[in-house]
């Protein structure tokens, strides 16, 4: 059975009581990973936006420029 890598959490540092600890892998279950994921949505949602629109103005722009070349 494989568990993908994005299964496990890796934590070091001080824990509460003030104790050095290594990292330990830590499975997430799926209900945590889905709250991760649908956490990042409205930034993935504005990136891929901002993407898209930079696309489609930068394709508006060189089609403006091909026809004003060609009205010369």
């Amino acid at each position: 059975m494989v568990i993908p890598i994005d299964a496990f959490r890796y934590a070091v540092g001080f824990d509460a009581a003030g104790q050095w600890h290594e990292a330990k892998a830590d499975y997430l279950p799926e209900q945590e990973r889905q709250a991760e994921i649908e956490l990042m949505a409205p930034a993935r949602g504005a990136v891929w936006g901002f993407l898209v629109s930079t696309i489609l103005w930068v394709g508006l722009v060189a089609a403006a420029r091909a026809l004003l070349t060609l009205a010369r």
